[in-house]
This record gives structure tokens, C-alpha cells and sequence, in this order.
């Protein structure tokens, strides 16, 4: 291959980095902040090879080059290696002696204290080809909200050409293909060591709860793939072998499945694992099942109603409500960003205080979905409720049911932690058994009609639309059996409930027509 051509393109670094550097000044954007980690450097030489094949119109993309060095590695000073290049170099030194995870995520927590956009990860034994650096740069550029794995596999047959066994090509495709169904996802080369993270995602993963060895490189791409990143696959020759021994990669492949296997038994809440408790910004989503909550509410509300909605986050049910002519009002503490366009009102409102609001008793329904478990003033909101509703008007109001058969069982094992989201949100501060949310109604003066429960999550557990057949057929089985037995099996307590206590507007309104009488 001639000097400085790049092996996935065919084109020059130098022609694509000069055509980055134009896209770059024809749209007036600044250069994201890009740190490149070399691991695995055992000595000066392989460094200086290494550093050298760094295409050189690269070093204007790179802020700081950062060498992850073993404790007793020995090399000269950074000036040595970084002479006449764009870019500072920097060694980071571990006092103890990390294996491969410990490595990166000192890189990570390196790259978050220092604001990098993005961190290149490349080995520095000169294993990974640094000629693919200006490849990878055009992909931070064209989306840099995704992981980008720089891959071996994308087109097999050229990775057979460029000296990769048959054998080894049909046991990575194989080791792959087994891990693309377990995690639904659709790459080539799963085990490549070389990327490119997206460091505002990093930042909302618990990274240091991952494997110290090799495995790290599967759980973070598991914790990202869960998070929503988008992973990319760049084309990068020739093959290489990330592990030289055989006997170590085939462990480290069945330590891959194994963890996917781990992450779905999560998912399924069988285990419980703190990797995985995963900060995803927007904790609620519509769910299209008709045994979830919402569309339960949906199917409970007349068409041309007059509803509220108390705790409405961003709007969800305002589209399929408006779909049946219901003007839904919405009130939430987030401001007035990304709402539904089909809201009829919005008032930005903290549900912790008493709540004003320019309606007065005008409306058919008012509905409280999963909000009273997260607030403390429990009882005022659900005593104000009473001065929204009409006289013959119900509240809607549903939360998850701590009684719940798996909650259970976990406490049997001594299992109770909290996360981001489902009965155990972390920012939930009351949970509920059947008994105790009817008891919290009666109090604040409401009489349940109808209850109404709901099966697991299963279309989240699986990230499924909610229009999977089979997923339908296991959910509306599921949901059979939490009607037989809600306190055991309601995954979520949906109640109807209408006002059986006096107000202050009743009061008055008795009086006025007391003194009509006379």
C-alpha cells in the first residue's frame, strides 16, 4: 500500500482531511474537541512507529494525543516522540497494573474532566492501522452523536483478501451473528477495539461498575446500544487480531455472550445489575400496549370530554385523546419545550404546591398517570383535584404496585435498589400496595368505581412497538392473570374514582341556594 493512501477509500489522507477542512470553513462550524488514547505502548520504539504513521494533516483535528502507559513502562520525554507535531502529547501513568478496562476507564474519566466531544481509542502497539484516523474523523463530522466502530468485517471478502483466515473470518462472522441476536443489533465486527465514543453519552453511563479485563469493550458498547446511541460502522484494512492468542479470544468471545445474556436477563428483571441502570434523559414514552396504562386510560375517556392532566410530562396522551375529540389541558414543572402540538392548554406548574390554575370545575375527567409516587403533598394535590372535576366528573389516576410478585421474591433474597425508571424510579419517594392507594383516595374524599391493572412492560423490556403479535399474545396472557389476582400480579393500579366529599365551592353554592329558598 503506498505511504499516506488510505486503505477503506482508496483516497489520500491528505484529500480527505482537506476535504473536511473545507466542509468545515464552507459551513462555518469550529472543530469538535478530540482526544486520541494510545494503549498498549510497551516501549519507545513501537511508540515512535506508532506516532508515525499518524497521518500528519490529522494532528490539526487532534487537541492532545494521551499514551495509557503499564506502571513500569520507561519512555523519554513526551517532547522526544511530539516533535514538530500539531498536538500536545501526554502520558498517563497507572499506579497500579490495570488490565485493559482499568485503562479505559481512566481514559474516559481523563477525557470527561478535560471536555473532549469525542475520544478516539487506539492501540499503540500498532495492531489498529492509524492511516483509518482521517476516515473516523469524517464520520465524527457527518454525525458525531453516534459510537463509530472502526471495522475489519464490513466487507468479508475484502478482509479475506487483505490476510484474514477463512477460518477466522467464518468464526467472527459466527461469534458475531450469536451477539447481534442477543442484542438486536446488525454489526460486522463486534469485538473491535478500535473507536470513537461520543462523550456526552459516556457521561450519562456508570462505566466504572464495568469489567477491569477485556470485557469492557462489550459492556460499554451494551450500555450505549441501551441508551439509544447509535453505533456506526467504519470500513478499516487490513484485519488484525485484537487478542494474538487463540485459546484468549475464544474466552473473551464467550465472556461477550455471556454478558449480552446477562444485560436481556436485566431487561427482564430476573437480575438486577447496576451497569445497566441507565439515565435515558426522557424516562416516559407512550406505550401502544392495550394492557399498559395508557391506553387503558385512552379507552376509559369518552370522545369530547374535557380532560386535565396533572403530571403530563410532554404531552403523551394528548395525541391519541385528540384522536376521539377530547380537549386534554396539560400541567407539568417542565417548561414549555417539545409539548405535544396537540395539548388544547399547558401550564407550567410544581404539583408539590397548591395548585392555581385559570380552569375552574370545567373539566370531565381529570388524570393523575404515575405522578402521586413521586410527590410528597400527596393528599393537597388530591384534595385540590376536587375543584377541577364536575360535579359528575372522575378521576383517572394510576400507580406502580410495589406488591408486585417480582418485588417480592426480591426481597426474599434480600434484592431492593433503586434506578432510573419502573416501580423502583429512584425518584419516586411513596410506593403503594392495592390496599394502600385505595386507602390514599377514600382519604382525600374519592370513592373507587372501577379499578383497572396492568400487565409487565414487556413491550419496553423488549423495545418493542407494542405491535408485536407475540408480544401482544404474552402481555393479554399476562394480563388475565393480574385481573385474577392484582395484588400479586398488577404490574400498575389504574383506579376510577368519584368525589364523595364536600368543598369549599359546594358549601358556598349550598348556602346561595338556602338563601334563594327564603
Amino acid at each position: 500500500m503506498a505511504q499516506g493512501e488510505n486503505t477503506a477509500t482508496g483516497a489520500s489522507d491528505l484529500e480527505i482531511v482537506e476535504a473536511l477542512r473545507r466542509h468545515r470553513e464552507r459551513v462555518g462550524q469550529r472543530s469538535p474537541r478530540v482526544a486520541l488514547f494510545l494503549f498498549g505502548c510497551a516501549d519507545s520504539p513501537t511508540l515512535q512507529r506508532t506516532l508515525a504513521r499518524v497521518p500528519a494533516p490529522v494532528d490539526d483535528w487532534l487537541e492532545e494525543v494521551v499514551v495509557m502507559l503499564h506502571r513500569n513502562t520507561q519512555l523519554p520525554p513526551s517532547g522526544e516522540f511530539a516533535a514538530g507535531r500539531g498536538f500536545a502529547l501526554r502520558f498517563h501513568r497507572d499506579p497500579r497494573d490495570p488490565g485493559e478496562g482499568s485503562a479505559r476507564k481512566a481514559a474516559f474519566e481523563y477525557a470527561l474532566r478535560r471536555g473532549f466531544e469525542h475520544s478516539i481509542f487506539l492501540r499503540g502497539d500498532g495492531v489498529h492501522p492509524p492511516e483509518a484516523l482521517p476516515r473516523l474523523l469524517q464520520a465524527v463530522l457527518a454525525d458525531g452523536d453516534r459510537l463509530i466502530v472502526a471495522s475489519r468485517l464490513v466487507e468479508r471478502i475484502a478482509t479475506y483478501r487483505a490476510g484474514m483466515s477463512l477460518r477466522r473470518v467464518l468464526a467472527h462472522a459466527l461469534a458475531t451473528g450469536i451477539q447481534n441476536r442477543l442484542l438486536a443489533l446488525r454489526l460486522r465486527d463486534f469485538h473491535s477495539s478500535y473507536r470513537v465514543y461520543p462523550m456526552r453519552a459516556v457521561a450519562s453511563i456508570p462505566f466504572q461498575l464495568n469489567a477491569s479485563d477485556r470485557s469492557f469493550d462489550v459492556e460499554i458498547l451494551i450500555q450505549l446500544r441501551s441508551l439509544g446511541v447509535p453505533i456506526a460502522e467504519e470500513r478499516v484494512l487490513p484485519a488484525w487480531r485484537e487478542d494474538p492468542a487463540s485459546s484468549g479470544e475464544l474466552a473473551h468471545v464467550l465472556r461477550a455472550w455471556r454478558t449480552a445474556i446477562g444485560y436481556r436477563l436485566h431487561q427482564l428483571h430476573v437480575t438486577r445489575d447496576g451497569r445497566y441502570l441507565l439515565d435515558r434523559g426522557t424516562h416516559y414514552t407512550l406505550k401502544y400496549s392495550p394492557t399498559a396504562s395508557h391506553m387503558q386510560i385512552v379507552d376509559a375517556i369518552p370522545p369530547g370530554r374535557r380532560v386535565l392532566d396533572l403530571g403530563c410530562s410532554q404531552g403523551l396522551l394528548a395525541r391519541p385523546l385528540r384522536a376521539k375529540g377530547v380537549l386534554l389541558t396539560g400541567v407539568d414543572s417542565r417548561g414549555p419545550e417539545g409539548l405535544a402540538a396537540e395539548l388544547e392548554a399547558y401550564h407550567q406548574r410544581d404539583l408539590e404546591v397548591p395548585l392555581e390554575l385559570p380552569e375552574g370545575r370545567v373539566f370531565d375527567y381529570v388524570v393523575c398517570a404515575d405522578v402521586i409516587e413521586h410527590l410528597r403533598n400527596r393528599q393537597q394535590l388530591l384534595r385540590t383535584v376536587r375543584r377541577f372535576l364536575k360535579e359528575d366528573g372522575l378521576l383517572v389516576i394510576s400507580t406502580p404496585n410495589v406488591a408486585l410478585w417480582f418485588y417480592r421474591l426480591s426481597l426474599l433474597v434480600g434484592r431492593f435498589e433503586y434506578g432510573p425508571r419502573g416501580v423502583l424510579d429512584h425518584t419516586h419517594v411513596h410506593l403503594y400496595t392495592r390496599a394502600t392507594f385505595r386507602r390514599e383516595l377514600e382519604r382525600a374524599g374519592f370513592r373507587v368505581l372501577r379499578e383497572h391493572v396492568t400487565a409487565l412492560p414487556f413491550e419496553v423490556v423488549f423495545e418493542s412497538t407494542g405491535r408485536s403479535r407475540l408480544l401482544r399474545a404474552v402481555a393479554q396472557s399476562y394480563h388475565a392473570l393480574a385481573r385474577v389476582w392484582p395484588a400479586m400480579f398488577a404490574y400498575q393500579i389504574l383506579f376510577e374514582a368519584e368525589i364523595t366529599m364536600l368543598d369549599e365551592d359546594a358549601t358556598n353554592r349550598s348556602e346561595s341556594v338556602a338563601a334563594d329558598g327564603h
